[in-house]
Order: structure tokens, then sequence, then C-alpha cells
């Protein structure tokens, strides 16, 4: 199955924002290029700036000329993207048989997760575009925080395709509305992996670079179960189990430098090694439990901010109230022998701010304003304090 040649093509909608700014990054992970491979990255556009291990060219005023697929597919290991229009990409090259396919097919989803083979290459592709939803993402955000998670997969913890098929149905929600079909909100999750309820550092950072809502990720974390932290392989047991003639074929890889040979050694060590069994989740929840659930969820913690809020005015207005009187006093002094000037007029206005606010939870809001009117006949005589206090309705 080949990749999908025009999804980063330069088409008319890139065109029509040529002033916007656009940036690609590549890195590889299981080799570095060699002075010929960067002498041809470096070729593919006067912007680019090249390491023995990474591309970078950012766009103002134009756009990448070339497909960013084959860049990937020919030389490197991973590749990101992100314009501020919104659009954000993240993709990942594998050597061919490297990842369970079968594993990867239910978190795939049309538009926005593939995952395909090119020649000796499988990729990984995952990308959001604001045409889809809500666009413009924060701020620029590089590479390197992401690159742990092509590791992960190698390894098997699939928490950043359950993550970005989260992404892509609340996405493909924006498309509901439109057609008023209940497709997505009846679509049901794919496998929950283990341990959502704490992601790494890399996890984090792909939640908030790709702008997932944060209680979605704590609803869906829910039914997550909790792993038991992975034992260290024995690898010096697990590869005397490989066949001479094999081990020798890996040895001679390893030897001459062919990249990801590494990851494929240890993914053929763990098939020695006792089977776990395939993440499934019981009762798997649809589109909209889950978004009803991160919706209780942020209610949830909008009421617990409040409630914080308001212990802390409480205590605030507590200390306050042992020491009125020594406020008004300093009002009275600020305003009779400080300056005459705006910094001095805006000083008095919020201790009598929060004289108010005292007298709001004291109940005694008509000694405040008797209080107030009396000082505002002693400095009737400055229009600008005056305003101020007419502003606030104390005047």
């Amino acid at each position: 199955m080949n990749l999908r040649s025009s999804v980063c093509a330069v088409d008319s909608d890139l065109k029509n924002r040529m002033s916007e700014y656009q940036y690609h990054e590549w890195q590889t992970v299981d080799r570095l290029l060699t002075h010929e491979e960067q002498a041809e990255v470096e070729s593919l556009s006067s912007h680019i700036e090249v390491s023995s291990s990474r591309a970078v060219v950012t766009y103002n005023w134009s756009s990448f000329r070339h497909n960013p697929n084959r860049v990937l597919l020919n030389y490197f290991d991973a590749y990101f993207y992100m314009a501020n229009w919104g659009t954000v990409r993240l993709m990942f090259r594998f050597p061919k048989g490297l990842i369970d396919e079968d594993v990867i097919n239910p978190y795939l989803l049309e538009e926005f997760i593939s995952f395909e083979t090119d020649g000796e290459y499988q990729v990984l592709d995952l990308e959001f575009n604001p045409e889809y939803g809500e666009g413009w993402m924060k701020a620029e955000s590089g590479l390197s925080g992401f690159i742990r998670l092509r590791e992960d997969l190698i390894d098997g913890d699939y928490r950043l395709l359950y993550l970005a098929w989260l992404k892509a149905v609340t996405l493909s929600e924006g498309l509901v509305d439109v057609g008023g079909s209940e497709i997505f909100f009846s679509e049901h999750e794919p496998p929950v992996p283990p341990r959502l309820k704490k992601l790494s550092p890399s996890l984090k950072h792909f939640v908030d670079v790709f702008e997932l809502d944060p209680f979605l990720v704590q609803a869906a974390a829910e039914t997550s179960e909790t792993a038991t932290s992975a034992t260290r392989m024995n690898y010096s047991k697990l590869v005397t189990c490989l066949p001479r003639e094999e081990s020798n074929a890996f040895l001679v890889a390893l030897a001459e430098g062919k990249p990801g040979v590494a990851s494929a050694l240890r993914k053929r060590l763990l098939a020695f090694s006792p089977k776990q069994p395939r993440t499934q989740t019981k009762n798997p929840r649809t589109l909209r439990q889950l978004l009803q659930r991160a919706q209780e969820l942020a209610q949830v913690e909008r009421k617990r901010q409040a409630e914080e809020t308001r212990k802390k005015h409480i205590a605030e207005m507590t200390a306050l109230g042992a020491r009125e009187e020594q406020v008004w006093r300093e009002v009275d002094r600020l305003l009779n022998h400080g300056r005459k000037i705006a910094s001095v007029y805006d000083d008095a206005t919020a201790r009598l701010k929060k004289l108010e606010q005292l007298s709001e939870l004291q109940r005694t809001e008509h000694i405040f304003q008797r209080r107030i009117w009396a000082l505002a006949e002693k400095y009737a005589n400055r229009p600008a304090l005056i305003r101020r206090w007419k502003n606030q309705g104390w005047a």
C-alpha cells in the first residue's frame, strides 16, 4: 500500500497562505546521514539547515516544494510539521516488520491516522488539519520532544495511538454537527492501553502540542489498567535462543551499520519470552460517553477551583478584618500626605475596593458607604480621584 502522495502536496490552499508560518523538521534515530545524504537534503531548499542527524526548514512567504513523506522515507526516521493556521503532523518511519500492523489497525482513522508500508519501511502518519476542527496551534514545538514515542511504539507501548485516536474523533465530531450524523458519537473506542493514568513526558508533550482536552484524556484513562513495573529483560539469556545462523546475520548487520538492527534484534529476542496478552477493553465506551464523562470531570474541577478561590478570599478577608481600621487610616494618610498623582489614587482605590469586599462579606455595606462618602467630601477638590470613585459607584 502506497503512502498518500497528495497529502503534503502544495495545494491551492497552501498557496493562498504563503504569508503564514510553516515549520518542517526531520530527525534520524537509528543512524547518521552520510556526507552525500547531507548534501542531497541540503539541496532541497535554500531555507534548510542540515546536520548529520537533523534537518529543519521554515517558511514565511513560501512553501516546501518537495514531498516531506519522501524526504522521511529516503533519509530520516521521524518528521514533525506545524503551521500557524493549525495544521500539525507527526510521522515515524520503521524498518518493515518492526511494528505489528494487526495491533495498529484498531487505532487508525481515515484522514487522520494511517499506517502504511512503502518499500522496506512502515510509516505511521498522524495529521490533524483545522479544516476538520478548530485550528491555531500553540507556540512552535520541535521534534525532539516526540522522538521517544517512536521507541515506545517499537516496545509495544500504544498510548500514543490511543491519544491520537482521541484527537482524531473529537475533530471528526466537528463534521458530525454539520451533517447531523451520529456515526462518530456512537464510535467505540479502540483497546485502551495500560498506564494512561500516568503519561510520560513525551506523551504529556503530545497532549500539550496537539491540544487534547485534558479532561477527555482523564476520562479515557479511567479504564486503563495500571501495569506492573516492567521487569528488566534478560537479553543475555534470550540471545542464547537465537539460531547460530540468525545470530551471525544480526552481528553482520550491526557491523555494517544498517539502521534499525538493534530494534529488530530486541523485537526478535522478545519472541522467545512469555507473550503478554494483547490489550483488550471490556465494555468499550463510545465517543459520546467519553465526552460526557470529560464534561463531568471538567465541572468537578471548576467547582474545586471555585471552592479553593472562595476559601482564599475568606482567609484574605479575615486577615483584613483584623486590621480594618488601620487600612482606613492608611488610605486617609495616603491621600492627605501623598502626591496628587495617578499611582497614589490607584493605590488608595485598590485598598478601598478590598474594604468594600470585606463589607459585603460582613454585610456592613451601609457603614462602608457612609465612610467612603466622608472621604469623597474631604477630597472633593481632586477630580481625578473622584472620577475613579464614581466608576466604582462610590460617589
